[in-house]
């Protein structure tokens, strides 16, 4: 390249605004320096547009997929354990007879869900240390081989106390997945398609919820324990699959550089693109050195203490608040306690799992909607109008569950409106927090902070997993659809959050976002934040 069209790079934000979506920047970069080829990857990053970045990246993107698989896992005893209610043998083995019909007592069955987030809280703190020291394969491997044993207790189980210990041994195990995957995609992605691959585990929620209403709509007619016992069973055959596969998967280069293994982090990425003369492998390299030097130089560690230590607490609550706002805004009332919500509201067990189906179907859809959302849509934008979205639709479930029931009408409508909302949610809040939360993250804590994140949405999730039985019992508050009235108002508070404190990251690089946080850039100027390089990047 002659020295007339080396560029100056004085904006590495709008890169990727003036240049054509197909015009590839590339220079040659044997002879520069680690910041200079830092420099000149960064500026790759940004001419690539989605579908040559998948082009160029789609090992990653199937490796990507591969460690999703997991996360299925978590989506499938989610949605699992609040719809066995549903099952009459399921409440003749763990229930009591009240009034002539064997019933679970509400204790047990708010028990039963908010096990799987007790469990969640020690484990998903385990998970980001054991992602930083072990790295993906092992730590993978390792909660696979527990997955089994969990599922094994589950299985057996002959009593409420017994079935409450193999949810919270699963819910341990479990909660491992979501930080393992999110960690992990997030340093394999370049950044065109960081934000869908992101959002897969959002989908691999919805799936493993699809295919446990379908399995449990499937053995609804069987009049035994084979009803429960096997979407029970259906557990073991994911982590064999993993088992099998998981030493074949790249580690991500992130973590090897973090851990000074450089040479292994080139060999890695050899495996996660394709050989094509326009990727620099060296350059990349070069640019995660860089990104860490940047952090090194506000003395970041890996631990917890430093995620809320000076501008990373900022980072860190942001992370914590945007997976927050899945528990806030009452996925908890339209997913997991769903079955439960259609039944006394009115529907018999036949149409509750039907609408469930149906439910399950339209977050998938929404979850596809999202990928092409997230892709041209700013994050900040799509959480602010998806938050004030569900909250208005909660609203009128309130206004409805208000209306006196003369007939089904109300009934119907509040289950089609819980439809809509998770539908909305699957194409906002529910996969994005994914993507923002590795944006904003720092590298070298990447792990622990999605950690964090995990155990504050648990913290909320079993609030609400205990709360919600009672408020919808007709022994209990007997609120019904009255509950979107709490819901609405703390989507309210969401929204405002998300005004306020949410910053853009769409199209930033590590290193850029590492820069504007030490820098301390205001909420909302993020997004045409303009970083000013002295460097020339020769070639």
């Amino acid at each position: 390249m002659s020295s007339d069209h080396q560029p100056r790079i004085e904006t590495l934000a709008s890169i990727e605004k003036d240049a054509e979506p197909e015009s590839i920047v590339t220079i040659d970069t044997a002879h520069l320096s680690d910041e200079e080829k830092s420099l000149a990857h960064t500026r790759f990053e940004h001419s690539l547009g989605f579908w040559k970045a998948c082009q160029f990246y789609y090992p990653a993107l199937i490796w990507a997929g591969f460690v999703n698989l997991a996360v299925i896992l978590k989506g499938f005893d989610g949605a699992l354990i609040g719809s066995l209610v549903g099952l009459a043998p399921f409440n003749q083995t763990y229930g009591r007879l009240v009034d002539g019909e064997y019933a679970v007592a509400p204790s047990w069955l708010s028990a039963f869900n908010y096990a799987s987030y007790v469990g969640s809280i020690p484990g998903s703190l385990v998970a980001g240390m054991a992602y930083d020291k072990f790295g993906p394969r092992v730590t993978l491997a390792a909660v696979s081989l527990g997955s089994i044993g969990s599922v094994f207790i589950q299985f057996f189980s002959e009593t409420p106390a017994v079935l409450f210990v193999g949810q919270l041994l699963n819910g341990f195990i479990t909660s491992v997945y979501p930080v393992l995957a999110n960690a992990y995609i997030s340093e394999i992605s370049p950044v065109a398609v960081r934000g869908v691959l992101a959002a897969m585990i959002n989908l691999s929620y919805v799936i493993g919820q699809l295919v446990a209403s379908a399995l449990l709509k499937g053995t609804s007619t069987i009049d035994n324990k084979w009803s429960f016992r096997v979407p029970f069973a259906s557990q073991w055959l994911l982590p064999v699959i993993i088992l099998l596969i998981v030493f074949f998967c790249p580690t991500p280069p992130y973590w090897l550089c973090k851990n000074g293994r450089y040479d292994d982090a080139r060999k890695t990425l050899s495996h996660l693109t394709v050989h094509n003369a326009l990727i620099d492998n060296d350059a990349h390299i070069s640019h995660i050195k860089e990104t860490l030097r940047l952090e090194e130089s506000t003395n970041v560690k890996m631990s917890v203490i430093d995620c809320f230590r000076g501008t990373n607490l900022r980072r860190t609550m942001i992370s914590c608040q945007v997976f927050n706002l899945q528990a806030l805004c009452g996925n908890i009332l339209f997913i997991n306690y769903a079955v439960y919500f259609f039944k006394t509201a009115g529907l018999n067990a036949s149409d509750a799992f039907s609408m469930n189906i149906g439910l399950t179907c339209m977050g998938f859809v929404g979850t596809i909607i999202s990928y092409v959302i997230i892709s041209y849509v700013g994050r900040r934008t799509i959480y602010l109008w998806g938050s004030t979205a569900i909250s208005v639709l909660v609203l009128i479930i309130g206004i409805l569950g208000a209306v006196p029931q003369h007939n089904s009408g109300p009934t119907w409508a509040m289950c089609s409106i819980i439809v809509i909302t998770n539908l909305i949610y699957d194409i906002s809040i529910g996969p994005l927090c994914f993507t923002v939360m590795s944006e904003v993250s720092a590298v070298k804590l990447r792990g622990t902070t999605i950690a964090l994140s995990n155990i504050t949405v648990t913290i909320f999730s079993i609030i609400f997993t205990v709360a919600i039985p009672y408020a919808l019992d007709e022994h209990g508050a007997n609120w019904g659809g009255k509950l979107g009235f709490l819901f609405a108002g703390i989507g309210a508070l969401d929204s405002l959050w998300c005004y306020f404190c949410l910053p853009e990251t769409k199209d930033r690089t590590f290193e850029e976002l590492d820069f504007m946080f030490q820098q301390k850039v205001p909420t909302r100027r993020f997004r045409e934040y303009r970083i000013e390089r002295q460097n020339h990047v020769s070639a």
